[in-house]
């Protein structure tokens, strides 16, 4: 008698336990759907301001942008569409998902940094570990910067020819 009557409390302790737990939750997950649906409406709200601003500064951003460029200083070229060279060790390749690509890993003679690049497989084709590849860029965007990463975000390969040269022989052409 005294085991059952344990046995019962403990199955009554157990239910009223699982009961609180989902009764928590339940109300867990009403106020957290109440807190995101006034983050929505604070968001829209901020997003509504914004287009208000940006309509209202437009006309102003314009008229800087044109003054701006009127009396345009030699601190910043415009390097879009020049060309320069770089030469680049391929260190590995990997196939892409996509046959016009290819992902290439590059160093350039006497410098640490490596980079994974992705590039169009028309211009490595014939590429293996180890070649030195000159590659010619065209600058698509003033924001470049001299590293692996920048160069091939900001410029696009005009050519990538293999190459011998080795050592202070290759070709590594300044950004400008």
């Amino acid at each position: 008698m005294k085991n059952k009557n344990i046995v019962i409390t403990i199955l009554v302790s157990l239910i009223i336990g699982i009961s609180c737990f989902f009764v928590g939750r339940i109300t867990v997950s009403k106020t957290d759907n109440q807190d995101k649906e006034t983050k929505d409406e604070t968001i829209e709200k901020e997003n509504n301001t914004n287009n208000t601003n940006n309509t209202n500064n437009t006309n102003n951003t314009n008229n800087t942008n044109n003054t701006n460029n009127t009396n345009n200083t030699n601190n910043e070229k415009d390097l879009i569409g020049h060309t320069f060279k770089r030469t680049y060790n391929i260190n590995h390749i990997a196939y892409s998902n996509d046959f016009n690509y290819l992902y290439i890993t590059i160093r350039e003679f006497q410098a640490e940094e490596i980079e994974t690049v992705k590039v169009l497989h028309q211009f490595f084709e014939k590429a293996n570990p180890g070649d030195n590849y000159e590659i010619t860029f065209k600058i698509k965007n003033n924001n470049i910067e001299d590293n692996i990463k920048s160069i091939f975000e900001n410029s696009e390969i005009i050519s990538a020819n293999k190459t011998d040269k080795t050592g202070l022989e290759q070709v590594n052409e300044n950004i400008e």
